[in-house]
Parts: structure tokens; sequence; C-alpha cells
């Protein structure tokens, strides 16, 4: 029996499958490296206070991890909606200003995005013929992760930005998010919906 599936529910079905995988791929590479940075730390502090000596890796390998940690952090912060937004002062703009203040957002993220691929892919490339003094690594292990937080900022972004990204567009479209009003209580006494 052939698949009756039609063409536009199969390929949303493939996008929403692909941002899944990747979505959970950032995830995981964060969460590896926050949990291998404990572990580093822990040993370093161990090491020192209880062993006495220090190993020469651990400091270069926690900063490496820290720098990985919040660039993938910030792509995360982009696909989530969950950066530090002024919108105390955005949600007292009258509603047309009120639209392009809610587009330009995600399209100065989007140009940040492009920013840290171009400009991280250069950085990467010049130090791949250096190394770091205590792990040995290349030099552009350090910088790689300009380039991928860039991709993943400008993919969420523009998501972001066409209202494809499905968490971001159902919190913005539908007031079903964390922060819809009533969700936490905010209603006035009469029931009635509070807007920020």
């Amino acid at each position: 029996m052939p698949d009756s599936t039609p063409p536009v529910h199969a390929a949303a079905r493939i996008y929403r499958r692909g941002l899944k995988v990747l979505d959970l791929a950032t995830d995981a590479l964060a969460l590896t490296g926050l949990v291998v940075l404990v572990l580093v730390v822990t040993w370093q502090v161990f090491s020192r206070y209880v062993l006495g000596s220090t190993p020469g890796w651990s400091s270069e390998t926690a900063l490496l991890l820290l720098g990985w940690i919040a660039f993938l952090g910030i792509a995360k912060g982009i696909r989530d909606g969950s950066h530090i937004a002024l919108g105390f002062l955005v949600d007292r703009f009258p509603g047309a200003l009120h639209a392009v203040v809610g587009r330009l957002a995600p399209a100065l993220m989007l140009v940040f995005g492009v920013y840290l691929v171009v400009q991280g892919s250069e950085f990467t490339r010049l130090m791949a013929n250096s190394t770091l003094p205590a792990t040995g690594l290349p030099t552009s292990v350090q910088y790689a992760v300009m380039p991928v937080a860039g991709v993943l900022i400008t993919l969420y972004s523009a998501l972001q930005l066409f209202g494809l990204l499905p968490q971001a567009a159902a919190e913005t479209t539908t007031g079903d998010g964390p922060d819809a009003a009533g969700s936490d209580g905010d209603a006035d006494p009469d029931g009635n919906e509070k807007h920020r």
C-alpha cells in the first residue's frame, strides 16, 4: 500500500525530526562539557590540596571547556528564547513598533551568528598550526566553538525570525509559553489576564 502522506507533511516531519536531533546533539555536547568541566576542576582542587601538586593540563582544559559551554549556551538560549530581554521597555511600545522590535531582535542575533561563523572560521584557520602549551592540543580547538555556535545561532535566529522555531513560535503566537499571562498567577482579582 503506497504512503498516502502528503509531501508537505512528510517534509514537516523530517524538519521537526532533524531539528530535534540537532537540539539533542547540542544539549548533549553542552552537558557533556559541563560534566567534564566539573570533573576536571574537582580533580584540580583535590590534587592541589590533598596531593600537593596541580596537574598542568587542568586549568587549560577547564578554560577550554568553559568557552565551549558558554558559546553553546548562547545558541541554546536563542533556541529556547531564554536570553535576558528588556520586555518592560518593549511592552510599552505601540503595536506596530512592538512588532518591528520583535523582528529586529532575531535579525540582529542572525547577524551576530554570521559574524561568529566568518570570524570564528578565520581564527580557527589561523590558529591551526599552533598548540596550547599544557595540553598540546591545536589552538584551533579553542576557536572552533565560534563557527560551530555561529552556525547554530544563525539557524535558530533565522527560524525564529520566520516563525519556524516550534517552541518560540508557539510561545509568541499563542501565549502558551512559560511566560504567558496567567501561567504563573498573573491575573487580576476578576480573573482577567494581565498584559505585560
